[in-house]
């Protein structure tokens, strides 16, 4: 088996995508952007062994030391898998990529899986743990299909918008991405967020020039005045589309303008012959019904499962970052909490 690190730059990894049915999470320009989200370098574990193969996005985190770890840039950007490639190679890979990541001076590792992707992934690898749900429209269901899916209060909601003469268009060329930087960095303050959440103007725009027209921005406009916009990324190769990051003016909450704008893009997908559209989960954890999974819950019945993966690279070097001793030795034994527990 061959076990390598990939960079963004590497041919390899844009090999491997044309081969597989992906996701943008999955991309190398995805990666890229995400070094100003997640602060640090991005690659990809790649493994290969004849037929099978394996690629992991991940961003290496500088610890102190000439030691770091290693997570999912923000998003869903899973395993992916060749066909036919069970979870006994990926499972040796994994331990494979522990060895040759502790060498490096690795400490921790923290994927984030697929939601769609990944349903099926069973490792006996470290720590799977189940996170809560994430929110996914059918988008080959018909208009009125939707339209039943949809709570009363939502579908009043839109009405109403509508009416009031709120439109949603697509901004092919960006225009309004200061407007919706504002609206969401307001919004992550209405909601509380913490500082993860909030994204280097850098990250944004390697976004839009990586992705390209994968990358959408839709912006519900008032009056020619933008209210609330949102950035959808689209993947033709799995028919994903994904509700990135949404913002709201907050002097417009009232006009429900988000509402008019998830219905026009579920609206789009289905036009486009989009598969399915994931609104992602809520603020809790382990099926925590907040508000915001609520909100999106309006929109469908239909959820699929986000869990993580917590591997433990270097178990000395980890149990010291957490204090040493009993301290340890405890989250050593339990990696369901807060990972990697030295950086809580």
């Amino acid at each position: 088996m061959k076990i390598q690190l990939l960079a963004p730059s590497d041919t390899a990894w844009g090999e491997v995508l044309r081969r597989r049915c992906h996701d943008c999470y999955h991309m190398p320009g995805w990666a890229r952007a995400a070094e100003f989200g997640d602060r640090g370098s991005a690659g990809a574990l790649y493994a290969r062994d004849g037929e099978a193969e394996l690629l992991l996005p991940l961003v290496r985190r500088a610890i102190g030391c000439g030691e770091w770890d290693a997570v999912s840039p923000y998003g869903y950007g899973g395993p992916l898998l060749s066909e036919g490639a069970g979870q006994d190679f990926a499972d040796a890979a994994l331990r494979k990529a522990i060895a040759m990541l502790r060498a490096d001076g690795c400490v921790s590792w923290f994927i984030r899986l697929h939601p769609l992707l990944n349903s099926s992934w069973n490792s006996a690898v470290g720590e799977v743990v189940d996170q809560g749900p994430t929110v996914t429209i059918d988008l080959t269901k018909s208009e009125a299909a939707h339209w039943r899916d949809t709570a009363h209060g939502h579908r009043s909601d839109i009405n109403r918008a509508m009416r009031a003469g709120i439109t949603v268009r697509i901004d092919e060329s960006f225009g309004a991405l200061g407007s919706f930087l504002a609206m969401y960095n307001a919004s992550m303050r209405r909601l509380g967020a913490p500082a993860f959440y909030y994204f280097d103007e850098r990250y944004y725009h390697t976004l839009r020039h990586e992705l390209g027209d994968l990358l959408k921005l839709f912006v519900a406009e008032e009056a020619g005045m933008p209210i609330a916009a949102a950035l959808l990324t689209v993947a033709p190769s799995s028919g994903i589309l994904q509700g990135h990051l949404y913002g709201a003016d907050d002097r417009a909450l009232n006009r429900q303008p988000l509402k008019l704008l998830i219905h026009a893009q579920r609206q789009w997908g289905r036009e486009h012959g989009y598969r399915v559209l994931n609104l992602g989960g809520g603020r809790g954890s382990n099926g925590e019904q907040d508000s915001l999974l609520r909100f999106k819950r309006g929109f469908s019945p239909d959820t699929r499962m986000f869990r993580t993966q917590r591997l433990i690279v270097d178990p000395k070097r980890y149990a010291a970052l957490c204090g040493g001793g009993k301290a340890g030795e405890q989250e050593l034994a339990d990696l369901r909490g807060y990972f990697p527990a030295y950086r809580r």
